[in-house]
Order: structure tokens, then C-alpha cells, then sequence
């Protein structure tokens, strides 16, 4: 960093001045996802916690031309996401949610579906309570439509708290996938949740090591509240 950027810099800081820290964080954390996805060699992205596609259209968007296979158990969001994939012929969707064994389960959906998860939030939130079908990934796995080819995979995990449940479900696929993308909580939104050290030391010792960290938010006191980190085989 040069002497004119740091002075200017710091003046910025010194006169308080807010930056869109998140903004500027997620622009990055895409051209990081970006480069890793081409760096693999990526050709098959499991969209694990799909919600209503947006993961999925920032794929786009970023120029990944792949196939999409993404999987959202709540009714009304995955309305949505049909929507999308309906007009893209190389991106499908599941109305099922995974883990690592198939029944089915009680998920809580607050308002925004977006923070629907199988646990409890810590902190009150009007939700309702919506049975979905679980299954693991390994077990449909074989049964998607992944082009006739052994796929590249990237593993993207966003289920508020329950990753580590849809990893232990991948365990008869994971020789397919060459990255993954998980949700980290630094501080707990659900009950009984892992701590974000512990789901790195599973990545870890599955073969995983970590690519980048990215800020997903804060809390109002400017702790990190969420991360969402990137990892690649070894």
C-alpha cells in the first residue's frame, strides 16, 4: 500500500466515514467464487438450501454456464424456484431437503423464508411449522440429471445451522466433489447449532482446506455474526 493510500485511508477512518462493508465484501467473495469454480473445473453446482434461486441467479450472473441442481423444501420458496428453472434448461430443482437420513421432519419457516432451518432460532420469531421430505445426497446422487459425465461438483450449503447434517449425508459422493461453500455462525442463531471451529474441523478432516472467508453480516455491535466460507480438496 502506498503512502498516498494509506493517508487517504486513514482520513477516511479518522473521519468516520462508513464504507458498505457488506457490499464490498460480497463483490469479493464472488470474484473469489469465481475464480475457484474455474479453478476446479467445476461443471455441476448442488444448490443445497436453495430458497427462492438467488444463489443460483448470482451463478449466472458471474458467467457460470454449468448445470445447477438445487434443493429447497419449503413450499412457498421453492414455488419460486421452479419459476426460475423452468426457463433454464442446464438448472433443476428438488422440493426436498437433505441430511443424513431420509424421513421426514418438522422445519420452522419464519416470514422471510430465507432463515427457514430444522432448529430452533434463539431468538423469537413468528414461524410456522411446514413436514418436508429429507433424504441424504448420496443416496440421490445417481438418480440426477448430471449429463451423462462424471461431474466436477460443488457442494454450496446455506440451512441455517444444519450443514453438517447435509455433509454427513455425502459421504458416498464425496470423491465428486472438489469444493463446497458452508454457512459459518460465529455467534448462534439457533439452538444446538455447531460452532463455526467445529465445521471447519469436519471440512478439514473430510479432505477440505480452507480458500477464503467471507462476511456475510454483523451484529450491531460490529461483532462478525456469520461467515461463509470456501473450501477445495486437498
Amino acid at each position: 500500500m502506498s503512502r498516498l493510500t494509506r493517508f487517504v485511508g486513514f482520513k477516511v477512518v479518522s473521519a468516520d466515514v462508513k464504507l458498505p462493508e457488506i457490499r464490498i465484501a460480497h463483490y469479493f467473495e464472488f470474484v473469489h467464487l469465481k475464480t475457484l469454480l474455474e479453478a476446479l473445473g467445476i461443471d455441476c453446482v448442488l444448490d443445497v438450501g436453495a430458497n427462492r434461486g438467488q444463489f443460483g441467479r448470482d451463478l449466472r450472473a458471474i458467467g457460470y454456464e454449468g448445470r445447477i441442481v438445487s434443493f429447497e423444501p419449503v413450499p412457498r420458496a421453492f414455488a419460486d424456484l421452479e419459476a426460475l428453472t423452468a426457463r433454464d434448461p442446464l438448472w433443476s430443482g428438488h422440493p426436498i431437503a437433505l441430511g443424513t437420513e431420509k424421513k421426514t421432519a418438522t422445519i420452522h419457516v419464519p416470514d422471510e423464508t430465507s432463515g427457514s432451518s430444522f432448529l430452533d432460532p434463539v431468538d423469537d420469531l413468528r414461524i410456522e411449522s411446514v413436514e418436508v421430505a429429507v433424504e441424504r445426497l448420496d443416496a440421490v446422487f445417481p438418480t440426477l440429471d448430471l449429463g451423462g459425465k462424471v461431474p466436477k461438483v460443488f457442494l454450496k450449503m446455506d440451512t441455517q445451522g444444519f450443514d453438517l447434517e447435509v455433509f454427513g449425508g455425502a459421504s458416498g459422493c464425496i470423491d465428486s466433489i472438489l469444493g463446497l461453500q458452508s454457512e459459518l455462525s460465529v455467534v448462534p442463531l439457533y439452538k444446538g447449532m455447531p460452532d463455526y471451529l467445529e465445521a471447519l474441523a469436519v471440512y478439514e478432516a473430510a479432505g477440505f482446506g480452507l480458500y477464503n472467508l467471507s462476511l456475510v453480516n454483523r451484529t450491531p455491535t460490529g461483532r462478525i455474526l456469520e461467515l461463509n466460507c470456501y473450501m477445495q480438496r486437498h
